[in-house]
């Protein structure tokens, strides 16, 4: 059906018959949009053509755009550029431009950059906005012009003035890269926001871009996700693959692996190769669809096709693994090497790595270098970190500290945990840089807020130890802890060790040996050690020396130096296992082999003893010193021993000394108090009971029984110390607590005494009977004193004859005394002269001068052995010169008689005035009797009054009749008959039994 024509139509069409140009033109313009005629491009082209050759300017114009576009007459760029050349010759903006982009495209001409500037200059600079976009554009790229972005600014800023998305677009990218202008990302927001609005997509996108990394803007996930939205509906493949990026991660939106495979699909089928790339890790790993390798491999090699190098990279490693594909080791490298040659800086250290571990090829660590250090000048931070352990090793290059730590350092910028752990390490060490514990913390710190594991441990042992922190037992558990939790064995060590002691948590061993046990099932030697010893002492776990054996063989197995050293303890001790003095001296040598001064203390021993080896205190003085060398205190102490015995070394005092010092400072108790003893007798060193007694306090309040039953007789006796009976009571009872025999019995005595202490016969019973019990020969020699008077305990001379023989067997003298004195008397045992005879005799030969006076008696009586006075003399004299003032008396007898020595009153006189200063009543009436007598003296009345009356004081009744007499007379005194006879008949005789001495 005919279109009608319209009247304007037919009106224009007369004029331009007429030819009128510019009816010609509007005629052309009506049939090209079919206004008020039938579309015609034919017709149009004819009447465009009649107006452009009487010089119209549109019509010159239309017809160029007709010849670009082939409409109503043939395509033609050539002829397209003359009639746009004609209207630009008039100044035609529009036409100016077009010719422009003819010859920025190479079409109809040349490709000429310059000529494009020309006519794009001309067109902008009547305000062509087109022209002004794309003359920024000339300028932005540096095309037929100097690269000038102040210039592209200036263009795109006058065009996108205007409204023009394109150049508002432009302007923003410019903004956001800093070039032409100051770099602001708020300026690049509102020119992405202005092109946006109009619909432009890749300001979508770009805005998008702007809002998810919060660039001049407030980061907003949500918002990125809706521009993103619109630039992907548009079909932009960026958009629509961070559309998938964001419902990969869930960010912006709710994670959606299905809708995230849906958009990389789109981006995909238009290209985009990260898509392309991030489709292949969806099917690799199953997220959003079916895990298919094959998928996986196919999506890759799209991307690879294109020479994606994070593609060939991914084939690279399907080859590797054989996923999807037949493993290919020669296809991997392949890959790898495709990647790498594009610089990617993760196939560069994936081949360095596999050079590194070789596994699949030869292990080469000079290749490994070359392919991390590749890998590092890109910045890849496993690479940095790679080529730090390859030179503190040493492996692949020469061993180099201060590389290694340049490198861990660069690694360590980026945030690399590991890089910042070993980095750490360094620091502690002091390996590569200046030893600093503040860097260490530093950087064990950051690997620590990532979840590092082994720099949570090393943190916490900082913390533990106050090394660059505070100290901070609190913070040390902490760090532990989480660091135990992901499994960190020495970690996990550490807690058990807190829990053990009681520095950082409340003591608790069931913690302890939870956390030992943790470490010791991952092989922590140290871990199985300590829980080995927690079985040994039933702390938080069932007492089994059994399973102590099991731990400690574990670990001694890895060379663990203190669990060969207790398992030697084990065995030797056939604990947890039959004792095995061989095994023992095994497993103590391969621990003193290491250094282990435990196990060279220990085996010293064995060859001190003898026990597994012949014995040879040679050796054992060899692994003495090798210990003691190390500063153990016990080997130190065991060898200043055989320096003073001179076992297996020159005896020399000196050495002990030294050797006992060096332990004693330490705190060793048994080398304090042994050093005490040689200051005490001047051994080595000086005499010098203050140092003596200083040396036993020390190792007395370690409670060593020996140093406080040493204490306590320098208290008792005030040597070295203010005497003091309440401090050596003190001493000698917690001595005597320990079962210590000695300290016992002196205990008894000084509650026998009531020295320090109340007296209390009862508690001196106890005491004796405790150290009697053990052996001890003057316990049972007291304690049989004490049945014999009855004192604590019932009288019982059959008892005190059983605890003297005990004694006296071991050749206690004054329990031989006293037993012979039983045998005399007949108590307790049947009297037996001979008997009481040989045990004075036994006690005599000892020295004893109690038993020299009671022999010198028996030979006296003829009791038990023939009258002879001079044996008699004999032994009074042996008993005499021990000041023995019952013998010095009887002495004094035998001279003043004449009896069985020549008399001598002189003599007589020496002895008696001996005895009689001692207190001897005997003799002092005897010096009386010489006084009155004028025997051996100048006779004196007064004098012999003198001694009669200090005889008398002390209950001599012969010295009361002797003075009753001299009253009588008044010889020396007043003459008083009746006063006299009063002493006289207040003389009877009497005997008193004697008191037994107490040996201490």
């Amino acid at each position: 059906m005919e279109t009608k024509k319209s009247d304007k139509f037919l009106s224009t069409l007369e004029a331009a018959q007429k030819g009128d140009a510019d009816a010609q033109f509007a005629l052309g313009l009506m049939y090209e949009d079919g206004k008020g005629t039938e579309q015609n491009y034919v017709a149009a082209y004819k009447y465009y053509k009649l107006a452009a050759d009487q010089g119209n300017i549109n019509a010159q114009y239309k017809l160029g755009i007709m010849y670009y576009d082939g409409k109503g007459i043939e395509q033609n760029y050539i002829k397209s550029i003359e009639y746009f050349q004609l209207a630009a010759n008039q100044n035609d903006s529009d036409a100016q431009f077009n010719l422009g982009v003819m010859y920025g495209d190479g079409k109809g001409t040349e490709q000429n950059y310059v000529a494009a500037y020309k006519y794009y200059k001309l067109a902008a600079d009547q305000g062509n906005i087109d022209a002004q976009v794309n003359l920024g554009l000339l300028y932005a790229y540096g095309n037929g012009v100097e690269q000038n972005y102040e210039k592209a600014a200036e263009y795109y800023a006058a065009a996108a003035a205007k409204g023009d998305a394109i150049a508002q677009y432009n302007l923003g990218l410019l903004y956001e890269n800093g070039d032409g202008v100051e770099k602001n990302y708020a300026k690049a927001f509102e020119c992405y926001a202005a092109a946006a609005k109009q619909g432009e997509a890749i300001a979508q996108y770009n805005l998008g871009d702007l809002y998810y990394f919060g660039k001049g803007t407030e980061q907003n996930y949500t918002k990125s996700f809706e521009y993103f939205q619109l630039a992907a509906q548009q079909g932009n493949s960026d958009a629509q693959f961070s559309l998938g990026l964001m419902y990969e991660d869930g960010k912006g939106t709710e994670q959606n692996y299905t809708e995230a495979y849906k958009y990389y699909k789109l981006a995909a089928e238009q290209g985009n190769i990260d898509a392309q790339v991030n489709l292949g890790n969806l099917y690799c790993f199953g997220k959003g669809v079916e895990q298919n390798y094959t998928k996986s491999f196919e999506y890759y090699q799209l991307a690879a096709q294109q020479e994606d190098a994070t593609a060939q990279r991914y084939l690279g490693n399907l080859y590797y693994f054989g996923k999807g594909v037949e493993q290919n080791y020669t296809k991997s490298f392949e890959y790898y090497k495709l990647a790498a040659q594009q610089g990617d800086s993760e196939a560069l250290y994936t081949l360095g790595y596999i050079y590194d571990v070789g596994e699949v090829i030869a292990q080469d660590y000079a290749e490994a270098h070359k392919y991390f250090k590749q890998a590092a000048r890109l910045g890849n931070i496993s690479a940095l970190l790679s080529l730090g352990i390859l030179y503190e090793y040493g492996q692949g290059v020469e061993q180099n500290y201060e590389k290694a730590a340049e490198y861990y350092s660069a690694a360590a910028a980026q945030g690399d945990a590991a890089a910042q752990f070993n980095l750490g390490v360094c620091y502690e060490k002091g390996e590569g840089v200046d030893q600093s514990y503040e860097k260490a913390v530093e950087y064990y710190s950051a690997a620590a807020e990532q979840g590092d594991a082994a720099a949570q441990c090393n943190l916490g042992r900082l913390y533990e130890n106050g090394d660059g922190v505070e100290q901070n037992y609190e913070k040390a558990v902490e760090y532990y802890l989480a660091a135990a939790a992901q499994g960190n064995a020495a970690a996990q060590f550490n807690l058990g060790v807190c829990y053990e002691t009681v520095d950082s948590v409340e003591q608790n061993y069931e913690k302890a040996a939870e956390y030992y046990s943790a470490a010791a099932a991952q092989g922590h030697a140290n871990a199985q050690c300590n829980l080995g010893v927690l079985y040994e002492n039933g702390e938080g776990v069932d007492q089994s020396c059994e399973k102590a054996f099991e731990y400690y063989s574990a670990a001694a197995e890895l060379g663990h130096a203190a669990a060969q050293c207790n398992l030697g303890r084990l065995y030797e001790n056939g604990e947890g296992v039959e004792q095995n003095y061989e095994k023992a001296v095994e497993y103590y040598a391969a621990a003193a082999e290491q250094g282990y001064a435990n196990a060279q203390c220990n085996l010293g021993i064995l060859y001190e003893n003898g026990d597994g080896v012949e014995q040879n205190y040679e050796k054992a003085a060899e692994y003495y010193s090798a210990a003691a060398e190390q500063g153990h205190a016990n080997a130190q102490c065991n060898l200043g021993v055989l320096y003073e015995t001179g076992d297996g070394v020159d005896q020399s005092c000196e050495k002990a000394v030294e050797y006992y010092s060096a332990a004693a400072e330490q705190g060793d108790a048994v080398a304090q108090c042994n050093l005490g003893r040689l200051y005490e007798n001047g051994y080595g060193v000086e005499q010098n009971y203050e140092k003596a007694a200083e040396y036993y306090k020390l190792a007395a309040q370690q409670g060593d029984s020996n140093a406080q039953f040493n204490l306590g007789l320098y208290y008792e006796k005030g040597d070295g110390v203010d005497q003091s009976y309440e401090r050596a009571a003190e001493y000698y009872s917690a001595a005597a607590a320990q079962g210590h025999a000695a300290a016992q019995c002196n205990l008894g005595f000084l509650y026998h005494n009531g020295d320090g202490v109340e007296q209390n016969y009862e508690k001196a019973a106890e005491y004796y009977s405790a150290a009697a019990a053990q052996g001890n020969a003057n316990a049972q020699c007291n304690l049989g004193v004490l049945y014999e008077n009855g004192e604590g305990v019932e009288q019982n001379y059959e008892k005190a004859a059983e605890y003297y023989l005990a004694a006296a067997t071991q050749g206690h003298a004054i329990a031989q005394s006293n037993l012979g004195n039983l045998y005399y008397y007949g108590r307790g045992v049947e009297k037996n002269y001979n008997k009481s005879f040989e045990y004075h005799q036994l006690a005599a030969q000892q020295d004893y001068s109690e038993s020299q006076y009671q022999l010198g008696l028996m030979y006296c009586k003829d009791l038990g052995v023939k009258l002879s006075k001079i044996n008699a003399y004999k032994y009074y004299l042996q008993a005499s010169m021990q000041k023995h003032v019952n013998a010095e008396n009887e002495l004094g007898c035998m001279y003043a008689e004449g009896k069985g020595i020549k008399q001598n009153f002189k003599i007589a006189r020496d002895y008696f005035y001996s005895a009689a200063r001692k207190g001897h009543r005997g003799a002092l009436n005897k010096l009386g009797l010489m006084f009155l007598s004028g025997n051996g003296v100048r006779q004196n009345y007064m004098k012999a009054v003198y001694y009669f009356c200090l005889a008398a004081k002390r209950g001599e009744t012969e010295a009361w009749h002797n003075l009753g007499i001299m009253y009588a007379d008044g010889q020396g005194v007043k003459k008083n008959k009746r006063f006299g006879q009063q002493l006289i008949k207040r003389s009877a005789v009497y005997k008193k039994t004697g008191t037994r001495r107490f040996y201490q």
